[in-house]
């Protein structure tokens, strides 16, 4: 006897098929696995899981139930046709005829993975600071169709880029993947990987493909709250003025001109030791000032955002 799970997962890449197997480990780890091959365009899903006293019998019966119903596509393979309703159905009466108490639970959601890869990223609460497990959790995250958890596995691996190509090639396989199921702030993170590498063309295009994606399909998913989206603007700018080249979206500037300026200066505010990032921040600063507030700031404007005196004897004229 064999103690463990029967899994039962999905993929987009393959409607109409579900597969179906054991394992000894948690299945969404397994599903993290099997979503890992290279032969597979989609991640799987988990989409149920029972434990099981005797894991290796209880999927010998339920292959044996399928296959009696006609729904296996091959004989060496895990795949059968069928909904996952219909097919959870007969997991579950193997369990009551296995004397297992049914989980009648699905595994754990995508939120759930993505709150427990966030905890141990940056260490909140009792949870101990660990990138391993934060990968782990955010993959498993992604098996479930999480958005976010696409772009802070990319993020991550961007940062890692330092560590070899590969670093770098797994960034932008989890950004585009991101992408292009919907979230447009991966575009971001592609932008800040190729600021860094100098290729401005592309750091445009990627603000570009952002900038309209925002505007015409929006992801609630995404827009986890107000202060992202500006924080996306200061990264534009910042990567910009590194690039040399002439921000191209003055309206959406403009727009969030204000809080873009609250939170440039709460930033300036952090960094008072480190006098070369508090000179960058102050030409974005600058840019701000002169190019995105209304005509005449000074007048128009409360007087907490008027530009300071030490700032225009501090800023490069």
């Amino acid at each position: 006897m064999e103690q463990g799970w029967v899994y039962v997962l999905v993929n987009s890449s393959i409607p109409g098929m579900v597969k179906v197997g054991r394992t000894t480990r948690p299945p969404g780890e397994r599903a993290a696995e099997l979503s890992a091959a290279t032969g597979v365009a989609t991640p799987f899903v988990l989409a149920f899981e029972q434990t099981f006293a005797d894991c290796v019998q209880a999927e010998q019966d339920i292959h044996a139930e399928l296959d009696r119903m006609r729904m296996r596509v091959a004989a060496n393979r895990e795949f059968f046709r069928g909904s996952p309703a219909d097919i959870v159905r007969i997991v579950l009466e193997v369990a009551s005829l296995s004397g297992e108490a049914p989980d009648f639970k699905l595994a754990p959601t995508a939120a759930v993975w993505l709150t427990r890869g966030d905890n141990a990223l940056f260490g909140r609460g009792e949870t101990l600071q660990d990138m391993t497990d934060a990968l782990r959790c955010y993959r498993l995250a992604a098996t479930r169709g999480s958005l976010v958890a696409l772009e802070r596995l990319g993020s991550i691996y961007a940062q890692l880029r330092s560590k070899g190509r590969a670093g770098r090639r797994r960034a932008m396989r989890y950004l585009k993947e991101g992408a292009k199921r919907g979230n447009y702030y991966c575009y971001t993170e592609m932008a800040r990987l190729y600021a860094a590498e100098g290729h401005a063309s592309n750091f445009t295009k990627a603000w570009n493909l952002f900038f309209s994606q925002r505007d015409s399909k929006p992801c609630a998913e995404v827009e986890i709250d107000e202060a992202r989206y500006v924080a996306a603007l200061r990264f534009y700018l910042c990567g910009c003025i590194d690039l040399n080249l002439a921000p191209a979206h003055m309206t959406e500037l403009q727009a969030e001109a204000v809080p873009l300026l609250h939170l440039l200066l709460a930033a300036l505010d952090q960094l008072r030791d480190a006098p070369e990032a508090r000179l960058r921040l102050t030409g974005v600063l600058r840019y701000t000032y002169e190019n995105l507030l209304p005509a005449q700031p000074d007048q128009n404007l409360p007087q907490r955002w008027r530009i300071p005196a030490w700032m225009s004897r501090a800023l490069p004229a």
